[in-house]
């Protein structure tokens, strides 16, 4: 994970050193701006998937507390013909 953060930071202080510079300015600052448009159309809708994830992950952990609070002849009635 701090691989992932290195990596982050070097990008950002690229993007600052690059903005900065006078000759590359005028490349630079339309392609910040296509990724910054990106970007907020990328987190705009993401409020779905937000709430859809943490639905899932919710809905997983009661199944698993399901599971260790019954025996296994509430899940699998089965069970009982078997013996």
């Amino acid at each position: 994970m701090i691989t992932v953060w290195f990596w982050i930071t070097i990008a950002i202080f690229s993007m600052i050193l690059l903005g900065s510079l006078p000759g590359v300015r005028e490349v630079f600052r339309p392609l910040m701006d296509m990724l910054s448009k990106g970007f907020v159309e990328l987190f705009k809708f993401s409020g779905g998937y937000i709430l859809w994830f943490v639905k899932t992950i919710l809905r997983a952990h009661i199944d698993l507390a399901s599971h260790l609070a019954h025996k296994k002849s509430y899940f699998d009635p089965t069970e009982n013909m078997r013996e």
